[in-house]
């Protein structure tokens, strides 16, 4: 179930679904939620082209200024294998 809330979540295409399942990332409390809400995140198939990982780019880095810490590790987390790939 809480897989595929956070796939429906991430499906938005939008900052804020994408906020909130790093908030929930970043507090989850037993490894079960933990592996659902990662497997959500890193195997989403929205993210395969070249157009929607440059949207996610561009949400995570805005993710980064967040005021929530939590949020502002998860979006680093993601957004720095990206960008060392780019290089």
């Amino acid at each position: 179930m809480i897989e595929e809330t956070a796939e429906a979540l991430l499906a938005r295409g939008d900052s804020s679904g994408l906020r909130t399942v790093l908030a929930t990332l970043a507090c989850a409390a037993s490894t079960d939620a933990l592996d659902e809400l990662s497997a959500a995140v890193d195997c989403n198939p929205m993210w395969t082209t070249v157009e929607r990982t440059a949207c996610l780019v561009k949400q995570l880095q805005e993710l980064v200024a967040d005021d929530d810490e939590g949020v502002r590790n998860e979006a680093l987390r993601l957004l720095d294998p990206i960008l060392q790939r780019r290089k």
